[in-house]
């Protein structure tokens, strides 16, 4: 399976404008939404699969651009002394919002659930909680704004996370070299959209891992943004209580 690789912030922004040409600014864009109604009556775009495969790629995208953006300015595996610079997290913390602003139903909710997370910080239907998940609480503090602080008001002391998109937490792990979205089944409609597939990440040790992914889509503004993401990792063989008929040696 061929992975993509995307090197740079940048192009992970040609992504996202491909998709939502007028959505790409540090600025919060309201897309239209005035009230927490889910869109507006006169959204009647059909969103159609390869709208979905779009911001799906533009998810992994920035994934990759995250990363990136955080080990070419002096970011470190996490057990490192100094491995979050001012410069790294500025850098993803920029990537990151961009990609949030661009790519999500902002500020409307959106329901997130990432894939590693527990109560009572399970679901992330705010921009901060979606932030801290992907830079994590040490460079969300020294990049984001007041505002953004993930659970409100954190201080590091009763809530750390590590960031997800900088990849520097595990034994070896130092950053994202690839990403590639495979769908699988997808709702398509007016005004709606559902795509179930998976994700493979690449990281630079040569290692792969493999995500379940449920995305929602809507309309805001013209555009086809993302209302629902929802991750989990995958059954195998080895950590699954799920009995699967044929597991049993036929000989018995």
């Amino acid at each position: 399976m061929m992975i993509l690789k995307t090197t740079t912030a940048a192009t992970t922004l040609m992504i996202l404008a491909n998709n939502m040409p007028t959505a790409l600014s540090s600025e919060p864009k309201l897309r239209g939404a005035t009230s927490s109604s889910a869109y507006l009556a006169t959204d009647s775009r059909v969103i159609k699969q390869s709208d979905m495969d779009g911001l799906a790629d533009a998810f992994c995208g920035a994934a990759v651009a995250i990363s990136d953006a955080f080990w070419e300015n002096g970011g470190q595996h996490h057990t490192k002394d100094n491995a979050y610079p001012q410069e790294a997290c500025d850098a993803a913390y920029e990537v990151a919002l961009g990609a949030l602003n661009g790519a999500y139903n902002y500020p409307e909710p959106v329901l997130f659930k990432p894939t590693l997370t527990t109560a009572p910080y399970t679901f992330r239907p705010t921009k901060a909680g979606a932030l801290s998940y992907f830079i994590g609480t040490d460079c969300l503090l020294k990049s984001g704004t007041e505002d953004e602080q993930f659970p409100p008001s954190n201080d590091g002391s009763d809530f750390r996370e590590y960031g997800f998109g900088l990849a520097n937490y595990g034994p070896r792990y130092s950053g994202f070299s690839g990403c590639e979205w495979v769908g699988d089944s997808y709702v398509t409609g007016e005004a709606v959209g559902v795509a179930q597939g998976q994700i493979f990440f690449e990281r630079n040790e040569g290692t792969t891992s493999v995500v379940d992914k449920t995305f929602s889509f809507g309309i805001q503004d013209g555009g086809v943004v993302i209302t629902g993401h929802h991750s989990s990792q995958i059954v195998d063989d080895v950590n699954s209580n799920q009995y699967v008929f044929g597991d049993e040696d036929d000989s018995m």
